[in-house]
């Protein structure tokens, strides 16, 4: 245990601390409870289809930080992928998000940008709703009663298991529409695509150093007490879970996925559903990211991945926390526990900082906060 730093978690945020200490002499040990580096964004090649499966939904990468496309670069190549996301209401697809297009399949007409967008204005005043008290009035507020209800409102209902006016209207602070046909998901991403070689492949490469080692199906609880004092811990799980449940559960919505071979592809790689009697929320078809490789989008077989939302439940998968005051003052009396018992403790990562992330904001933060440890 002759280590500078011990990183507990190999996803993004892990990775790019320990390479960047190491890069400066540090010695490193990384440790994953899992049996495979990159987290939540790991893929892997199935064998008998050329077929990159992201394990955990799909991922991907997009950013309008230089400095992280610049950092990342070093350890892979993407492909040219942009992201476009049809959503299926009542059998028809429709651009999402809302776009010049969807406004005119949805109503049968044919307006220009300008009238479409006085359109959405009037029927979002239609309602009345000036001071929007929770999620459903805020987004009828925001583009009207048939918008809201058509895609966002059983989505909605879907994702977080409650009906949507139970959910505060400061998660909603506004809806993009674009009043022309632009249907690109990530419209602000200065750089976007699909690693080639996969994710599991970028942070092996970011961990192939001579001061890095690396221990998978390695769980914190079994190595703490070989961990010399001077040693600095930097931790990517969840505090509750470090700290025994102390305080109880910090409340997160989790994920299950379903796979299936078949011939019958989606068309593209994902497809939302935004209709109640749908039970999940979205589907995947991960063989149209490969644009690089037209062998394996020609093929006639594919793997469909459904998403389906589920309850957290303690010690399972952690998605997607549920912020909120009550929740940000149960995470502050987490950290400050963890702070007098572990003081060489550094909470990091999406689990650890209780907030999600895309994988570019994780990079960055990492970057950061390897500077100031440097």
């Amino acid at each position: 245990m002759n280590y500078d730093y011990i990183i507990v978690g190999a996803g993004f945020f892990g990775a790019t601390v320990a390479e960047r200490l190491a890069e400066k002499g540090k010695k490193i040990l990384v440790i994953d409870r899992r049996d495979h580096l990159a987290g939540n964004a790991y893929s892997y090649t199935d064998e008998a289809t050329g077929i990159e499966v992201h394990k955990y939904g799909s991922h991907i990468f997009h950013t309008e930080l230089d400095e992280v496309w610049d950092y990342i670069t070093k350890f892979t190549e993407f492909n040219d992928y942009i992201h476009t996301v049809p959503t299926r209401h009542a059998g028809k697809l429709y651009p999402m998000p809302i776009n010049l297009d969807t406004i005119n399949l949805l109503y049968g007409t044919n307006m220009t940008g300008e009238e479409a967008e006085e359109f959405v204005k009037k029927e979002a005043e239609k309602a009345g709703i000036t001071d929007p008290k929770n999620f459903e009035e805020k987004g009828i507020s925001l583009v009207g009663e048939k918008l809201y209800t058509t895609f966002l409102k059983h989505y909605t209902e879907k994702q977080w298991s409650t009906d949507p006016k139970n959910l505060s209207a400061d998660i909603l602070s506004r809806i993009p529409v674009r009043y022309n046909h632009d249907n690109r998901y990530f419209i602000t991403a200065k750089h976007q695509g699909i690693p080639k070689n996969g994710y599991g492949k970028i942070v092996e490469n970011m961990l192939n150093n001579e001061n890095i080692e690396v221990r998978l199906n390695t769980d914190f609880k079994d190595i703490k007490d070989q961990i010399p004092a001077t040693a600095k811990i930097l931790y990517c799980g969840q505090v509750d879970e470090l700290l025994d449940y102390k305080f109880g559960v910090l409340p997160y919505r989790s994920l299950r996925f379903e796979e299936e071979r078949t011939t019958n592809t989606l068309g593209c790689a994902v497809i939302n559903e935004a209709d109640a009697e749908v039970p999940y929320t979205r589907a995947h078809d991960y063989k149209y990211y490969q644009i690089h490789q037209p062998e394996v989008i020609n093929q006639p077989e594919c793997i469909i991945c459904r998403e389906y939302p589920a309850n957290f439940e303690k010690g399972g998968e952690a998605y997607y926390p549920i912020n909120n005051d009550e929740n940000e003052a149960l995470y502050q009396k987490y950290v400050a526990e963890a702070k007098t018992k572990y003081p060489n403790l550094i909470l990091g990562g999406r689990l650890g900082a209780y907030r999600y992330w895309d994988m570019d904001i994780a990079i960055k933060n990492a970057l950061d906060l390897a500077a100031k440890l440097d």
